[in-house]
Parts: C-alpha cells; structure tokens; sequence
C-alpha cells in the first residue's frame, strides 16, 4: 500500500545529496551525481543540466522515453512516470489527489526506489537460492496455477442466452414489479410549533431548498433540498426516517408540490413535498435483463463448480478410504487407555457412551467384558435408572456367561433398587450387614470393576 506524508520536503534519495551512485547502464559503469567524473562516450546520454553548478553530469536518455520521464534510477533500472502513475491508479480514491501532490508523489517514487533497491540487494545475495524462499516461491506457484485453470475453465463457459433469460423473467413475475412509489422532500423540525412557523413562511413565498437549508435538523439532507427519496405505498418505513405512517399517508394524498401540515415521524415533526408520484408498474424485460443475467451466471458457477470438483476426482482417478479416515482420527490408544479415559469422565452418562464405543470397537477384548458390566452398574448405581441397567446386564449375561463378573451381575439384577443395609449395624455379617455377594460372600462387583 502507498500513502502519503504531509509538508513539503526537499532531500535527496540518499539522505546525502552529493554520494557518488555506480549505475550499470548498456555494460558500462558512470559515475552520476558528482562533478569530476570520468567524461561519458558519445551517446551515452549523460549530457550538461544549463545552470547546474561547476557544470554538474546528470543523466538524461538519449531519445525521449514514451512512457514519461525518467523519475528515478536503481541499479541501472529506469522508472517512468508512467509507473509511477499506475501505481498510484491502485491507490484508493480518496487519496490519490495528495498522491500526485509534490510531497505525496515524491513518496511515492522514494517507495518504490526502496522496494526496487530491496529486490536488487536480494538477488546479489543470493536470497532466490535460499531453500526457504524456494518452498514459498513453489507452493504460491501451485496457487496461482490452480487459480488460473479454474478461471480458464469458467470463462470457457457459454454465454447464457437472451431465450433462457427471457424464461427466467416470465416466470419470476414478482422479482420485477415496481411497486406504487412517490418522490418525497421533507424539512425536519424539532417541534410542531416550529413546523407551522416555517410552513408559514413556504406559503408567502420562501423558497424550498433555501428554508430547508436554513432550519431543517437533518444534516444528511438539508443540503440537498431534503430529498429523502421514493417512498413506498405498502410500507410505514420512510428512508432516512424509519417508521412514520402518516408521511406514507401524506405522500400519496398530497398534491404534487404542496407543502404538508407538521407531520409526526421518528423523533421529531416534518413537513413534506412530494415531487412525483409512480402507478404501479413491472421493470421491462431489457432493463431486468443485466440483473438476470447477473444472477443465473452465479447459479450456474456454483452448479459448475460441483461438476468441475466431481470430474476431476473422475479424470485424476482419486479415490478417499473413508475407513482410513476413521482410524486416521482416532488416537493411537490401547483398550486400556479407552477404559481409563472413560472411567475419568465427569457424568454418568459420558462414562456410559465412552464404555458402549469400547465395548463396540474392542468386543473381544478382557477390558471390554469389564466395559460392558460397567454400562449396567452405572445406570443402577449412579444414575438409579434400573430398567437400563436390567436391560444391561441381560445383554452381558448373555454374551459373557461364563464371565468371572457373571455373579456379580447375577447379584445386581436381585438386588439392585432394594434399601441399602442399615449403617448402624456393626457389619459382622448378620441381618442388616452387608448383603453377600455371590463371589466372595462380600458385596456388590468385583474389585476390578471400579
């Protein structure tokens, strides 16, 4: 990006206005910018500025250059105005005016001498060697290429024809119509007293655009005779407004350029002049015709682009594994590593779907067996949900019968639901103890299982 920097400033390129430059022009090398130097052959170029002190060398092209003069040299490279000039057409708008000031366009050139030196400076070092420089050079380079084909083929395509745009008119009737409109000016005032007076004024003969530059409270448009623009007949929005209904209703009772009563709208009161009014009417197909066009151009690049993707996966012979997806997305992790990261989840029901994936991705596994009593214990025991933790220790008495947690699931389904032992025992195995479980004459699971 160029900007540009404010006050006049009168320096050299260098920073020092008399330091001998070394220009490689036409093979030869010539001292410029310092008086003294070596006399330049014939046709050089180099040739005496009238006036310059001690009769100073300055370099000067032989011939006139068509693309402007010669602003600036580095490393023997000329730049034009013409350059100069193009680089400030990419500018934006806004400041390319103090871009061709003298200051602003002075930066400009000094810019560009700076990129120009910077790039010579790289390329005598060697930096287009460097490996890394290399990598980006090709990886843009795949960008830019890809970018291009698409745009090759996408500008290949056929221009839509006038019958197809036609077509799309005729049936999309509602996109076209112009609905009933009128052409409104307003004069904003604070209060409606203050609107009668200046209303007042309009009808012995002060001028339009001069009262409402004088006393209107809308900045945006007291400049510009008020004009709020056209508004619409089935609608209470009034542009630059909002909603005000009974300028809607004034605008499309009034007389043409008679000036209304106060009108409330928004935050304060307006008096309107309506400019002209429009019947409802359907945009002729030769006006709609662009914005048609416009529009089936964008649906067919995106129809064509699901085409475009789908024969090149046909034509490059791709093929995507999405087996191998699945098993790319999941760590490197034992069965065991499943079980611990389930056992570490914070609810009941995160323990309970991480068990379920364990149980389905490793049924043959030992840790798997303790999964799956561990999905029934934990709807009884932690969620009370007792139908879900019947229905799954069924599921594991009948797929691991001859399991050592067989019993204690046998156990769980007699017992589960039913009061705990009463606490205030002293536990010695009597009523009110600790039920026995059918293990280890001990309660519930296994060790193993928590």
């Amino acid at each position: 990006m160029i900007s540009s920097r404010q006050g006049n400033r009168h320096r050299s390129l260098s920073g020092a206005p008399r330091v001998l430059t070394l220009l490689s022009l036409s093979g030869s090398l010539l001292i410029v910018g310092c008086s003294g130097g070596p006399k330049p052959a014939a046709g050089s170029g180099a040739t005496s500025r009238p006036g310059a002190p001690g009769g100073a060398k300055v370099w000067k092209p032989g011939a006139p250059d068509t693309l402007g003069p010669i602003v600036a040299i580095v490393a023997g490279r000329r730049i034009t105005r013409h350059e100069v000039d193009s680089l400030i057409a990419t500018a934006p708008a806004g400041i390319q005016g103090q871009l061709r000031e003298p200051a602003g366009y002075h930066d400009v050139v000094e810019r560009m001498v700076v990129q120009e030196a910077m790039y010579d400076a790289a390329k005598r070092t060697g930096v287009e060697r460097d490996s890394a420089y290399l990598a980006r050079v090709q990886l843009n380079s795949r960008e830019l290429l890809k970018q291009r084909y698409y745009e090759l083929r996408t500008q290949a395509l056929p221009e839509i024809p006038d019958s197809t745009l036609e077509a799309y008119y005729n049936a999309h009737p509602d996109e076209f119509a112009v609905h009933e409109r009128a052409r409104v000016r307003h004069i904003a005032l604070p209060t409606q007293a203050k609107a009668q007076e200046v209303r007042r004024a309009l009808e012995k003969g002060a001028l339009w655009d001069q009262t409402c530059a004088k006393y209107s409270t809308d900045a945006a448009t007291k400049a510009d005779g008020g004009l709020l623009g056209w508004v619409a007949k089935d609608s209470d929005i009034v542009p630059g407004v909002g909603k005000a209904p009974a300028i809607v209703a004034a605008a499309y009772s009034l007389p043409i350029d008679q000036v209304s009563q106060p009108l409330k709208g928004g935050t304060g009161w307006h008096l309107i002049r309506v400019e002209t009014r429009e019947e409802a009417t359907v945009q002729p197909f030769e006006t709609a015709k662009t914005r048609i066009s416009t529009r089936l151009r964008a649906d067919r690049r995106e129809s064509f682009g699901k085409a475009f993707t789908d024969s090149l996966l046909k034509s490059s012979n791709s093929v995507i594994f999405d087996d191998s997806i699945r098993v790319a997305l999941t760590p490197d992790k034992t069965p065991e590593d499943f079980f611990k990261e389930a056992q570490a989840a914070v609810t009941p029901l995160q323990r309970i779907d991480l068990y379920k994936a364990l149980v389905q991705r490793y049924p043959k596994e030992k840790v798997s067996v303790q999964a799956q009593f561990m999905i029934g214990f934990t709807y009884a025991e932690e969620m009370g949900e007792y139908d879900l933790a019947r229905t799954a220790f069924e599921e594991f008495l009948r797929l691991h019968p001859d399991s050592d947690l067989a019993g204690s699931a046998k156990w769980m389904l007699d017992n589960m639901g039913l009061p705990g032992p009463d606490l205030k025992d002293d536990g010695s195995g009597g009523d009110g103890g600790t039920p026995a479980g059918p293990d280890s004459g001990k309660a519930g699971p296994s060790e193993g299982t928590k």
